[in-house]
């Protein structure tokens, strides 16, 4: 692995040293970087809270959202993939997916108390999956789309 992904690498196991057992190399197209992939907890099922580091970013991955982040100006990459973890792990805030006929229409980190009723951000989404890290706020609402 290259400098950068071990550094992250020793930055989450030193915050999350009970996730460790979940961090593995991968190198699929010949350059090794570091792929932590974490279950939800209670044997909930999919989707896992991934991290991934490649081209000097961490990309984290929950459900169908993720985010980019990348060491610039005083963005530190791994603090703003650390806060997306603790938002997502904490409850604080759920991944909430807009779908129409099967076809995703886009994705976003919502704070709990925020939670969508309806599609009118996404007005021609027929589904709005939300998913929570303990499941706890997991559900899928059916709606009309508007056109």
């Amino acid at each position: 692995m290259d400098d950068f992904s071990k550094k992250i690498e020793s930055r989450f196991k030193e915050e999350f040293p009970e996730w460790a057992k979940y961090c593995s190399t991968v190198s699929p197209n010949g350059e090794p970087f570091l792929v932590i992939k974490i279950p939800r907890p209670n044997d909930i099922g999919k989707p896992d809270l991934e991290l991934e580091t490649c081209n000097d970013e961490v990309t984290v991955f929950f459900g169908p959202y993720h985010i980019h982040c990348e060491d610039f100006g005083d963005n530190d990459a791994y603090d703003d993939a650390l806060l997306f973890v603790k938002q997502i792990v904490s409850e604080q805030s759920v991944i909430v997916s807009y779908w129409h006929k099967d076809s995703w229409c886009g994705s976003n980190l919502v704070k709990v108390v925020d939670i969508p009723k309806d599609n009118s951000e996404y007005p021609y989404a027929d589904t709005i999956k939300i998913y929570s890290w303990t499941g706890k706020q997991d559900v899928h609402i059916d709606c009309c789309p508007k056109a």
